[in-house]
């Protein structure tokens, strides 16, 4: 098998050793990046708590919707879906439950391209936030 080509008469570099060099500098640069450095950058905080039921502005318009009286049974769940974090606003009698789905900037999955079904089979539960009936 040939490794290597060959120009008037030259022999130029080996692929083999091209190839070598190409493998080193990858692994190189993957061992660069420590596991320090990758939690550096997610978030170090969750972007729903029970206090940004309070604080954020959207939430606490979304929350008061549902409290007002004979809205029924509501739970405010953070799910994580493909590593980012949802907050839902969940009501049995919801005719387009995937309306009060939101991410972290307060976007309906639906904006987000989303699917309802795919979002639910593939979440995990993270925090109650709050449980109620009103």
């Amino acid at each position: 098998m040939k490794t290597s080509t060959q120009t008037n008469g030259r022999q130029t570099v080996p692929v083999n050793k091209l190839l070598s060099i190409l493998i080193i500098a990858v692994l190189f640069f993957g061992a660069s990046c420590t596991q320090t450095e990758i939690k550096e950058n997610e978030a170090s905080e969750p972007c729903f708590t029970k206090e940004s039921l309070q604080t954020v502005p959207w939430i606490k318009d979304q929350l008061a919707w549902f409290q007002v009286p004979k809205e029924g049974a509501l739970r405010v769940a953070v799910y994580r879906y493909r590593g980012q974090d949802f907050l839902a606003f969940e009501n049995p009698s919801l005719s387009s439950p995937m309306s009060y789905i939101f991410n972290c900037a307060g976007k309906k999955i639906g904006e987000l391209d989303i699917n309802y079904n795919e979002f639910y089979d593939h979440v995990e539960l993270t925090a109650i936030l709050l449980e109620g009936k009103y």
